[in-house]
């Protein structure tokens, strides 16, 4: 008998340990597991036939104009169906709801610029695991499993943008900065490298960024306003972390009579920071290359289901190094410039070459 019940007690662990077995397998093998298969991207997605294309900004703004002049240069040079569009809200559910229409649309390739980097890679990776073919520009998403990011290396942007303060404030000075949102990961880049640029400078940063949440009119402009009645004499300079907030800064500077005490940062060309920048209102902007992300965003995603990524980015490598770019593993740096009051002419003038007002 004892022997009978150590041989039924040995099969029921056997029987136990078997089913343990059959769902660990199953649950390695079933719809979860195989949602996280992703396509070979190296691979030919569609070498021939037609191709349809979106980049997806992260809000309305002047400074998309130039990403959709290269959008559409693009556009007509491979005779592809590219488009661009903005969520109509600056908000992550928005650009979701733009993206998965997308999607739902048959589009062969998707660029965003994301608004949270960390909130969105899981709306990357879904449409990765679709073997939807998708890349960030302007702001990247590192959590998520997009192919490729094309745009400013913010950190180094904001570092550029540190040194020329340091140059503006060579005995140091208060500063407060303006930014959309530090929950994107270009505003977070940027502004950490401006930081780091600034150290032992005795530049003070009086807070933390004041974000805006995208609204250029509105909240960008009190945030300014705030900042100068709150800090008064104290503070010498504003920092525009976001193309609209240099306008911003200036309009509520220029209210408040306070031009001369102060000293105003800038990123990005919008058409009104050129006019300020030509008429001494703004001392330095770091200018990106917004139609550089349009055109080469929507060639890479041409050639990325022509050719595969490793194939896409043999091809364009040459034309990159032409145009002073850096391809480094899964990111392209497009680079920036730094323009003030002195090479603004030199600057405008390149940009009417191209057909811009901006960047």
């Amino acid at each position: 008998m004892r022997r009978l019940w150590v041989l039924g007690l040995t099969a029921a662990v056997c029987l136990a340990l078997s089913a343990c077995s059959q769902q660990k397998k199953k649950a390695e093998t079933g719809p979860a597991a195989s949602s996280e298969t992703t396509a070979d991207f190296n691979v030919p997605r569609k070498p021939s036939g037609d191709l349809k294309l979106k980049l997806i900004t992260n809000g309305i703004s002047p400074f998309w104009d130039a990403m959709g002049k290269g959008l559409e240069v693009m556009r007509a040079e491979l005779k592809v169906d590219a488009t661009w569009q903005a969520p109509q809200q600056p908000d992550n559910n928005a650009q979701k709801r733009v993206f998965e229409d997308a999607v739902a649309a048959g589009c062969d390739g998707i660029g965003v610029s994301p608004i949270q980097a960390d909130a969105f890679a899981p709306v990357i990776d879904a449409a990765i695991a679709k073997g939807i073919p998708v890349i960030t520009f302007d702001s990247d998403s590192e959590k998520s499993k997009r192919l490729l990011y094309i745009g400013t290396n913010n950190y180094e942007a904001g570092r550029r943008a540190g040194e020329e303060a340091r140059k503006l404030f060579p005995n140091g000075g208060n500063l407060v900065a303006f930014v959309g949102n530090m929950s994107a990961q270009n505003a977070r880049d940027r502004y950490r490298g401006f930081l780091d640029a600034i150290k032992g400078s005795g530049i003070v940063m009086l807070k933390e960024p004041y974000e805006d949440d995208k609204d250029a009119v509105g909240r960008a402009r009190r945030n300014v306003a705030d900042a100068i009645v709150r800090y008064g004499d104290r503070l010498n300079g504003l920092v525009g972390l976001y193309s609209y907030n240099g306008p911003a800064i200036v309009d509520e500077v220029m209210k408040a009579g306070i031009r001369s005490k102060v000293k105003i940062i800038c990123f990005d060309g919008e058409p009104k920071t050129l006019k300020n920048l030509e008429a001494g209102l703004v001392d330095v902007t770091v200018v990106q290359k917004p139609y550089e992300f349009g055109r080469l965003a929507t060639k890479v995603l041409y050639l990325i289901n022509r050719k595969g990524l490793r194939g896409a980015l043999a091809e364009m490598e040459p034309e990159l190094k032409r145009l002073g770019m850096k391809l480094e593993g899964s990111v392209i740096d497009t680079g920036v410039e730094v323009v003030t009051p002195t090479n603004a002419p030199e600057f405008l003038r390149k940009l009417k070459e191209k057909g811009l007002e901006s960047t």
